[in-house]
């Protein structure tokens, strides 16, 4: 069930609490971490206004969470079909996961 930001609460605070709760789920910490800062930012997404800011923030939600599969269960690959995790990246200061395309012959 996903994590919700409480009225005021500060991103570390958010981040710190919801991370606690999905490895107790069972997921890896990494994986928590992508999930988290996803939760976040699509609340954050949610109450903005001006149009150009929304698109903005939405492409880098997409580059930035492009081929991690947040709904993967604990211990499942982190990537989607199709891709491929290449080591970690950085997102907001915390290690995600890299995935990345598979080549196609």
């Amino acid at each position: 069930m996903p994590v919700n930001p409480k009225k005021g609460e500060r991103e570390d605070a958010f981040i710190s609490r919801c991370i606690g709760e999905e490895v107790s789920a069972g997921y890896e910490q990494s994986q928590a971490a992508a999930i988290c800062y996803s939760y976040w930012r699509k609340d954050k997404m949610s109450k903005m206004t001006d149009p150009t800011s929304k698109v903005m923030a939405k492409v880098k939600y997409d580059t930035d969470f492009k081929g991690i599969n947040l709904l993967a269960e604990a211990g499942e690959d982190p990537c989607w079909s199709g891709y491929t995790q290449y080591g970690m990246k950085d997102v907001d200061g915390r290690q995600v996961p890299n995935c990345i395309p598979d080549e196609k012959e």
